[in-house]
């Protein structure tokens, strides 16, 4: 039996709010986006902070995070506008953390090249799906893995 809260909290990190609002709308009510980051700068500095239980020097103002903080998030979540060097840099700036926290980043196989034009209709709500399905599974084997994976 997982000892997860109801919702589990997550941060959500990509480089489009308009995606981000989608993305964390579709994800509840089994998931919590308590928080949105748009840099990497952010992502230094809030991830590590939100993880250990710190209060953060500046909110959320985004429009997308619930910026309820009374519990620590178990999962950060990443567009694919992130690439997996970069989230394993934010992890290793996180560490020290209490619980299991699984990061998910968008497979590097999937992710469009520099010239491509910005995802088109349809993009959050196929990400929010993919992204829901990994996380269901992983808070249904009890939430305790505790590294990066692809969506």
């Amino acid at each position: 039996m997982s000892s997860l809260p109801s919702p589990v909290p997550i941060i959500l990190c990509g480089r489009r709010v308009e995606i981000g609002k989608v993305v964390s709308e579709l994800l509840a009510p089994e998931f919590e986006g308590i928080h949105f980051i748009t840099t990497n700068e952010a992502a230094l500095t809030d991830i590590p902070r939100l993880l250990k239980g710190e209060k953060l020097a500046s909110p959320d103002t985004s429009g997308v995070g619930t910026q309820n903080y009374s519990q620590v998030p178990r999962a950060v979540i990443f567009g694919r506008g992130y690439e997996v060097a970069e989230v394993e840099e934010f992890r290793k700036a996180s560490e020290g953390y209490a619980n299991p926290v699984v990061w998910f980043t968008g497979d590097p196989n999937k992710k469009p090249g520099p010239n491509d034009p910005p995802p088109g209709p349809g993009y959050a709500q196929a990400a929010a799906s993919a992204l829901k399905e990994k996380l269901i599974a992983w808070r249904d084997e009890g939430g305790v893995d505790d590294g990066i994976f692809l969506w």
